[in-house]
């Protein structure tokens, strides 16, 4: 960037955060319109941390340990949840402000830079999933700030720098490794696919002092955890993954991989990218085109775990080809054509995350309903949460043809009685809030359950008492089973496969079951440890 120090850029993305913060505080808390069982897997993992436990060590969790402890930081200081995580979004934001400031800096013309440093600012604060649905979400908050982070790491990766000398080196370095040691901290996943493109990076230029800060900057926040949390956390983080990475009950989020890089609807960004990767090459960049086609694999793979497989990436995309351009030449038209249609490709995405704070003090409040008990600063329309509707499988009363395919799975038989084949579609909240208070009325509060669903919120809303040990989404094995007093049975639940295998898992245990309390609803059963262990 040209000139003197670029005030203008820094000051668009503190008036982005400070705008956000603002509107959000004004409202008093967040209006959710979707998303709800996300944010009941906040709720619980926050009032987790709040209470002193870690992420596994405490409890099972494929995310990292700055996923969610920015939100039980300012939580634990007494904030009500909502706020804190409009808090924690303004931190964030805060934190990636200098290192979006170093890559315009260092990298790009000052109209890109502006643009980059709104981006990166939009995705911090925003208060929607990550795709262009106009929705109030805080579903997968930790993905918009992995690809905040990710940008600023990549495009230092990529995008030569317009300086020399050991200060740009060290600040190269530093940015990367502190942004590496972040994503890896976040979601794993970030990092797997920026990790390579940094290195490579830094072997190609030789710049043996960039990677020697990275290494040390990484180094000193992975061993300052280390010596908070112990030197257990790293096995137990890496079980956490490999028991994500083995299980069936959830593989991917959305699309199978082909349809994430050539479906219908992203196709158009997948040839996109391989076009900058050719243009670039060929137009003398040989280098950025080499590192831009390391990151496309990581790119994608990234996409293909988030839930909605947005393709935020083609806002980076966009900067970087736009950036590829020799000082007092003509732009490359390639590459401009290619950077313009990527951005307007991703317009719908950035519109959607920019206009979230807005929509949230918009929101009606007539009809919200308070989403979690006490002043949490969490709201929802009162259809959407206390609304009940569910989804069950019916069967063919006729003779089954010959022609007639797979029926699909026989329902769930549990202890000589089938469970109906229900999912819940809509009400989530008020189907958890009447179980729990239909359970403590039944004197089961404070007993710690074992829920056999995908989510295990019911000692949020006071039914039963908080299992240690257990996975506040379930993606496998019977996590914290042997501090379980209760076992909880939905008669309609939120994954029936989870549950399906959950109850196939305890059976084939040997478990000692009692019935305790069997509704419509659900079914409480007492549960001790197999007898050969219990000795």
């Amino acid at each position: 960037m040209k000139g003197p120090f670029p005030a203008g850029p820094a000051g668009l993305m503190a008036a982005i955060l400070a705008l956000a913060t603002a509107l959000g505080l004004a409202k008093g808390g967040l209006h959710i319109s979707n998303h709800e069982g996300d944010l009941l897997h906040l709720a619980d993992i926050v009032r987790r941390e709040v209470d002193g436990e870690w992420p596994h060590l405490d409890f099972v969790t494929p995310l990292g340990v700055l996923a969610y402890a920015p939100i039980a930081a300012l939580a634990a200081l007494g904030l009500p949840l909502g706020l804190a995580v409009i808090w924690a979004q303004a931190l964030v934001g805060a934190v990636l402000l200098p290192g979006a400031l170093w890559v315009g800096l260092s990298r790009l013309d000052r109209g890109w830079a502006w643009l980059f440093g709104a981006g990166v600012m939009g995705l911090a604060v925003a208060l929607a999933s990550g795709g262009p649905e106009p929705w109030i979400s805080l579903s997968m908050h930790y993905n918009r700030w992995g690809w905040a982070i990710a940008f600023v790491v990549l495009a230092i990766a990529i995008l030569p720098p317009r300086g020399s000398g050991p200060g740009q080196q060290l600040a190269d370095g530093l940015v990367l490794g502190l942004g590496l040691a972040a994503l890896a901290l976040i979601k794993a996943t970030y990092l797997l696919a920026c990790a390579p493109v940094a290195l490579l990076a830094l072997a190609l230029r030789r710049d043996g002092r960039a990677l020697a800060t990275a290494l040390a900057a990484a180094l000193a926040i992975f061993g300052g955890l280390t010596l908070v949390a112990g030197p257990g956390l790293w096995p137990a983080y890496l079980a956490d993954l490999l028991e994500v990475a083995r299980t069936d009950i959830r593989p991917y989020p959305g699309d199978p991989f082909l349809t994430v890089i050539g479906g219908a609807p992203t196709v158009a960004g997948t040839l996109l990218y391989l076009v900058a990767v050719i243009l670039a090459r060929r137009g003398g960049w040989r280098r950025e085109g080499l590192l831009l086609l390391t990151a496309a694999p990581g790119l994608a793979y990234v996409t293909y775990q988030n839930h909605g497989n947005a393709p935020v990436w083609l806002f980076l995309l966009g900067i970087v080809a736009l950036a590829l351009r020799r000082p007092g030449t003509p732009p490359p038209r390639g590459l401009m054509a290619v950077g313009w249609s990527a951005l307007v490709l991703a317009a719908p995405i950035f519109f959607s995350l920019f206009e979230s704070p807005v929509r949230n003090v918009l929101a009606a409040e007539t009809e919200a309903v308070a989403l979690l008990p006490g002043d949490q600063g969490l709201w929802m329309p009162a259809k959407r949460a206390y609304q009940v509707e569910t989804r069950s499988p019916r069967a063919l009363e006729l003779e089954r043809p010959e022609w007639w395919g797979d029926p699909g799975p026989e329902p769930v038989v549990f202890r000589g009685s089938a469970l109906e084949d229900c999912i819940i579609t809509n009400g989530l909240v008020g189907w958890y809030r009447a179980i729990s208070e239909d359970l403590a009325a039944a004197g089961f509060a404070g007993h710690p359950a074992f829920v056999a669903d995908i989510l295990s919120t019911y000692w949020l809303f006071g039914g039963v008492g908080r299992l240690e040990g257990g996975a506040p989404w379930y993606y496998g094995g019977l996590p914290g089973i042997e501090g379980a007093e209760l076992l909880l049975v939905p008669q309609c639940a939120g994954d029936i496969g989870a549950r399906r295998r959950i109850l196939a898992t305890i059976e084939a245990g040997g478990y000692d079951l009692t019935e305790l309390r069997r509704t419509r609803d659900y079914i409480v059963l007492g549960i001790a440890p197999p007898a050969a262990n219990a000795r």
